[in-house]
C-alpha cells in the first residue's frame, strides 16, 4: 500500500485523554502509515501532550498560550506542507479499517484536487458521534409533518440552507433533493454551500485555499458569538458570503467518529 500525497494536523488544546484515543486509532487502523507528514498542534501546552504527540511519531507544534479554534489550526495550517491536509481535533476517532480508510482518502485527495472543492467532510454518516446539532434543526424543517411543513413555509431560506444536512440522516438525500444534492459513486454527495454550513470537524482541504480564503474570510468577519472568548470559524462563515459563493462541498461516506472524553478541549 503506497503512501498518500497528503498531511495529517490535529489540534489538541488539553483533552489529552482525547488525543490518545484517537491517535491510538489511527494507528490501530493503518492511517498514521499512509504519509509521513504528521503533525499535533498543542496550545498551552504540557509534557504530557508532547510525550502523546512523540508515542505515536506526530511532531508537536508548541504554542505557549491558546489561540483559539481559528487561530490553533491557522498556525497548524501555516507549519504544514502545501497540498492536502486532513484537518482533525482531538477528539474524532477513526471507526473503518484500513481498506476503507485508504480508499475514501485516495478518493477525496483525487476529487479535491480534480474539482476543486472547499472542503471534503470525512466525519461518518453512519457514526457520526454526539453532538451533531444540524441533524435535530433539518428534521424539524424537513419531517413529513404539519409543523415542518409550515416552518419551511414561514421559514424558507432557513430550511434551504439545512437540505445538505439530509445527506447524514436519509438513505438517499439525492432523491429526496434531486435538484441540489449529487450522488458522485458509492455514497459520496457533492453539494454546495448554499445548503452546508462550514465544518471544522475531519476536513480534507488543500492547504493555501484553506489559508487564503477561509482563514483569512473568518478573520476578518466581526462575530459577536465566540468559544472561550475566540473565534471558531465555523460562526464566522455562517453568513451570506459563505452561502452566496456556492463552493463545493464533498461528503464523503465517513472515517472518523466524534467522541470526546472527560475534558472538552476545544
Amino acid at each position: 500500500m503506497n503512501k498518500l500525497s497528503f498531511a495529517i494536523g490535529i489540534l489538541s488544546w488539553k483533552g489529552y485523554d482525547s488525543l490518545e484515543n484517537s491517535l491510538f486509532s489511527y494507528k490501530k487502523y493503518g492511517l498514521s502509515d499512509m504519509t509521513d507528514q504528521k503533525f499535533v498542534c498543542l496550545p498551552e501546552y504540557s509534557e504530557e501532550g508532547i510525550k502523546i504527540a512523540e508515542k505515536y511519531n506526530y511532531k508537536p507544534i508548541l504554542i505557549n498560550q491558546n489561540l483559539g479554534i481559528l487561530g490553533g489550526f491557522k498556525l497548524l495550517a501555516e507549519n504544514m506542507p502545501k497540498g492536502p491536509i486532513l484537518l482533525l481535533e482531538n477528539d474524532l476517532e477513526l471507526i473503518e479499517n484500513k481498506k476503507e480508510t485508504y480508499s475514501q482518502l485516495e478518493k477525496s485527495i483525487n476529487l479535491l484536487n480534480e474539482n476543486s472543492l472547499i472542503q471534503v467532510r470525512l466525519r461518518s454518516i453512519k457514526n457520526p458521534g454526539e453532538p451533531f446539532v444540524g441533524l435535530k434543526k433539518y428534521k424539524s424543517y424537513w419531517s413529513d409533518n404539519i409543523i415542518s411543513r409550515t416552518k419551511r413555509l414561514l421559514r424558507p431560506f432557513k430550511a434551504h440552507r439545512l437540505i445538505g444536512t439530509s445527506i447524514y440522516c436519509c438513505e438517499e438525500p439525492d432523491k429526496i433533493h434531486p435538484n441540489l444534492v449529487k450522488k458522485i459513486d458509492k455514497s459520496f454527495y457533492l453539494v454546495t454551500s448554499s445548503v452546508l454550513n462550514w465544518s471544522n470537524l475531519a476536513i480534507l482541504v488543500d492547504r493555501d485555499v484553506y489559508l487564503q480564503k477561509i482563514i483569512k474570510r473568518a478573520e476578518l468577519t466581526k462575530s459577536k458569538k465566540q468559544i472561550n472568548g475566540f473565534k471558531n470559524i465555523e460562526i464566522e462563515l455562517n453568513n451570506s458570503w459563505w452561502l452566496k459563493n456556492e463552493f463545493k462541498i464533498l461528503v464523503a461516506p465517513g472515517l472518523f467518529k466524534h467522541n470526546r472524553l472527560s475534558h472538552r478541549g476545544y
